[in-house]
């Protein structure tokens, strides 16, 4: 299953997880404001929630919108204007956020900020570990199903976070590793009645801002969160639910900032930027593991979309005899009565169509509309495969129809750079049996040595390179 990582591209993997911000951006505003209503997860939460908040907005607290306030600031100009700009001369992070936990625990406990100005805290901390036991496989037969989409998505959102944070520290990932890992850890968290293991991005943006990097800062969480959780979680109990709700919000920030990459794909591919827009909406709009199988299917279609808009280029000759995209190089030329023609996809059915069109309208046969007067007569073809990495039996069909139908018109057609696959459907099919291989090019160059130039006499041949 780890080849679900192939389709992840950066486009869904950048929507997934700025939409995902967003998320726990809307999920942490009740705690920013101090207002309360039920928070409902599911389907369409961004939405259902957003209309929650500024139906109730005019309850906000005063004391708690200042403390978020004031841990926002703070947080963000040490992590700002301290750990980054003086990083290489800091031996490690200030940890900020441990310190604002501390001070706002100190804070909280002193001036009782939940008496006096009705400040929400994080209460009673749960102590102690579940007792493990066998978990009910007389049920597995209700929850497989289930079990097994799951596992799906939970997997792709963790590879789509662990995609986010090797692109940004330049390191590389194996999704089989990362799947055997979360196998592994699942079965062991199944005999305590944990919730299916998944990456949680605000946890991973909050220890990355604290300065973790190996697999020693996660070793040292789960320690800390371990002693809390033993003996430490009743000195937590006076602090601000705002403060932590704050430090998650400064530590998105980077998160947010995705939003500007789509000024980067606007002038790389157009294309690309709309699976970006699609995979985000779809997040935002309805949830997280529904829009991430949207933005990856609405990829899928975009692949057929490209193929099915598949470029032709007419090559042209510079002086040096070096064959280039005529449209690029104003200082290339077109060969007299011959045209160079390279389909710039893989041929199949889905784009087969297009290349005999595109084949016509470029190099038009004698006779033809946009062909005029024996100036301009077409004499020689040459179709150049090299970028055509598979073919199907229709796309190889296509080229056999192009080849006959311009060998029919008196045109002489060279097929060249025809990889192995190509060549061997060609073959297998015998789809180019009527036509005569006496002569086998391996590249243009060759093929354009055979052809009589200074003849504007064409003979009927085909050549297959």
């Amino acid at each position: 299953m780890g080849m679900v990582n192939t389709y992840l591209s950066d486009a869904v993997v950048g929507g997934v997880t700025t939409g995902a911000a967003f998320h726990i951006l809307t999920s942490q505003v009740k705690d920013i404001l101090g207002i309360r209503f039920k928070l409902a997860g599911g389907a369409h939460f961004f939405p259902r929630t957003w209309i929650e908040i500024f139906r109730h907005i005019g309850e906000s607290n005063p004391a708690t919108v200042i403390i978020s306030a004031v841990s926002m600031t703070i947080v963000s100009v040490v992590k700002t204007h301290v750990n980054e700009r003086f990083a290489k001369r800091l031996p490690f992070p200030v940890p900020v956020e441990m310190g604002m936990v501390v001070v706002a625990t100190l804070v909280s406990s002193l001036a009782n900020l939940e008496q006096r100005f009705s400040v929400r805290l994080v209460g009673t901390v749960p102590s102690g570990f579940p007792r493990p036991r066998l978990p009910v496989f007389s049920a597995m037969h209700l929850v497989l199903q289930d079990a097994i989409v799951m596992a799906v998505v939970s997997f792709a959102l963790n590879v789509s976070v662990a995609r986010l944070f090797a692109k940004k520290h330049e390191y590389r990932i194996d999704p089989t590793q990362e799947l055997l890992a979360y196998g592994v850890g699942n079965v062991f968290s199944s005999f305590f009645e944990s919730y299916v293991l998944c990456a949680a991005l605000a946890r991973s943006v909050v220890q990355e801002a604290s300065g973790g990097r190996t697999q020693l800062a996660g070793l040292v969480s789960c320690a800390v969160v371990a002693i809390f959780l033993l003996f430490l979680g009743p000195l937590l109990q006076p602090l601000p639910q705002a403060v932590l709700a704050s430090i998650v919000l400064v530590a998105l920030k980077r998160m947010y900032l995705q939003v500007f990459d789509l000024r980067t794909l606007w002038h790389v591919d157009k294309l690309e930027m709309l699976v970006w827009i699609v995979t985000f909406a779809s997040v935002l709009i309805i949830d997280v593991a529904p829009g991430l199988l949207i933005g990856v299917v609405f990829n899928l279609f975009l692949l057929i979309v490209r193929a099915q808009l598949a470029a032709m280029a007419l090559l042209g000759q510079l002086e040096l005899a070096a064959l280039r995209v005529n449209e690029n190089l104003d200082t290339s030329r077109e060969l007299p009565s011959t045209k160079i023609l390279r389909f710039e996809h893989s041929l199949f059915y889905a784009n087969a169509w297009r290349f005999k069109k595109l084949v016509r309208e470029m190099a038009p046969l004698p006779g033809s509309k946009g062909c005029s007067g024996d100036s301009s007569r077409l004499h020689h073809l040459i179709l150049d495969c090299s970028c055509i990495s598979y073919a199907d039996t229709a796309g190889a069909k296509a080229i056999a129809k192009i080849v006959k139908e311009y060998q029919a018109a008196q045109v002489s057609v060279h097929v060249c750079h025809c990889r192995e696959s190509l060549l061997g459907v060609l073959q297998r099919g015998q789809f180019l049996q009527d036509v005569d291989k006496r002569v086998l090019q391996a590249s243009i160059e060759t093929a354009l040595e055979d052809i009589p130039l200074s003849k504007q006499t064409g003979q009927n041949e085909a050549t297959i390179c």
